[in-house]
């Protein structure tokens, strides 16, 4: 998953106008990455112990790139980090402890440490992964890291340019064997008033295995008293990574109409547990609120007159 650090110095000696142009253009490719790109982001594969096996990653420069693109390749483990919209970033990173989920580091050699492409031209880093024989089952987890080292002068404006930028393949790995599928679903939430019309089913999921997995999560709403689905992802359910020892929180939403009630379905899996969630959902805006508050205020004024009045009649 791309990764940028970015280290921009921007010295202006002359030709401030064109340069500067120029310098802002190199800026924003070097920001968005046009200049270098790497593929494939993710690698899952599964592994035997005692394996060797050969993968690669493709360094591209752009088409429109005007220089040679120099890069240094290094291994370094990753973390994954989501948010509840189901997204998913995978955060590399140099580390100098090996733990039970990143041994994989050291089993990777690398066919080569730095390399040079040519504008709107690929090349290949080849890496060999040696499995040990005694080798534990479950998830590992490395990435191959690759930072632009291209220096970006731009002679003609006198501005000078340091752009670091660094992208990494992420790999994935399940080592065979006997691995501990177990998780549990902590939280399945649907709300029962809405004041806008979209539906936000939140749930926190555990990941209590030695291996990642993909939660899967189901929200369907139906009218009060109809049968005819107004959302589902049934056919094609959300999903999220989750790692080995983790917990993430997710959300399944949908659109509503501005206002009426509801019945709403969530179902959460992972490994194989599940747990449904159902609930009658109140959808109405703060405006239609506050009119009906309003409208109940005017009525409660108007019985009080009404029954002051009846009294004086009375006496």
């Amino acid at each position: 998953m791309k990764r940028n650090k970015l280290l921009i110095s921007v010295v202006l000696l002359g030709g401030l106008i064109v340069g500067g142009t120029k310098a802002f253009a190199l800026i924003n490719e070097a920001r968005s990455g046009q200049m270098m790109t790497v593929s494939p982001p993710i690698e899952k594969m599964v592994l035997m112990p005692g394996e060797v096996y050969e993968g690669s990653v493709k360094v591209a420069n752009s088409a429109s790139a005007e220089k040679d693109l120099k890069y240094s390749v290094r291994i370094g483990s990753f973390s994954l980090k989501g948010d509840e919209n189901g997204e998913t970033d995978y955060n590399y990173t140099d580390v100098d402890t090996i733990t039970s989920y990143n041994q994989i580091m050291e089993w990777i050699t690398l066919g080569k440490e730095s390399g040079v492409v040519a504008p709107d031209e690929i090349d290949v880093v080849p890496y060999t992964i040696t499995v040990p024989e005694d080798a534990p089952a479950g998830g590992q987890y490395a990435s191959i890291i690759i930072r632009n080292d291209t220096e970006y002068d731009q002679d003609s404006g006198n501005v000078a340019i340091e752009s670091v930028v660094e992208f990494a393949e992420s790999i994935l790995a399940e080592v065979a064997g006997e691995t501990r599928d177990e998780g549990e679903i902590i939280e399945n939430n649907i709300p029962s008033i809405l004041f806008n019309n979209e539906l936000s089913a939140v749930s926190k999921v555990r990941n209590n295995g030695n291996v990642h997995t993909n939660a899967k999560y189901i929200l369907q709403v139906w009218p009060l008293f109809s049968d005819e689905e107004l959302c589902t992802n049934e056919e094609k359910p959300g999903e999220s990574l989750i790692m080995p020892e983790t917990e993430r929180v997710h959300a399944e939403k949908c659109n509503l109409p501005v206002f009426g009630l509801f019945k709403a379905r969530q179902t959460v899996e992972i490994f194989g547990e599940k747990s449904v969630a159902e609930k009658l959902v109140l959808v109405c805006p703060l405006w239609l609120l506050f009119l009906i508050i309003f409208g109940f205020i005017l009525l409660v004024m108007w019985l009080v007159v009404k029954a002051k009045n009846r009294n004086k009649e009375d006496e």
